[in-house]
């Protein structure tokens, strides 16, 4: 797992840029991004490849 560019995948998250970003993993354009929201602020977000299924959660 490269934590570089799944860092960089949060990073870019966290800004509210669009996906789909590639996948550190597998190399496919298909990492999503959700949020966990708690009273209306953002939480937490969660990364996942719908190709490969790698998964990566990071506090908001």
């Amino acid at each position: 797992m490269s934590n570089d560019e799944w860092n960089r995948i949060i990073r870019s998250a966290k800004q509210g840029e669009p996906g789909p970003w590639s996948c550190p993993e597998c190399d496919e354009c298909a990492v999503e991004s959700g949020q966990r929201f708690k009273q209306r602020d953002v939480v937490e977000y969660t990364l996942m490849c719908f190709a490969c299924q790698a998964e990566v959660v990071a506090p908001a």
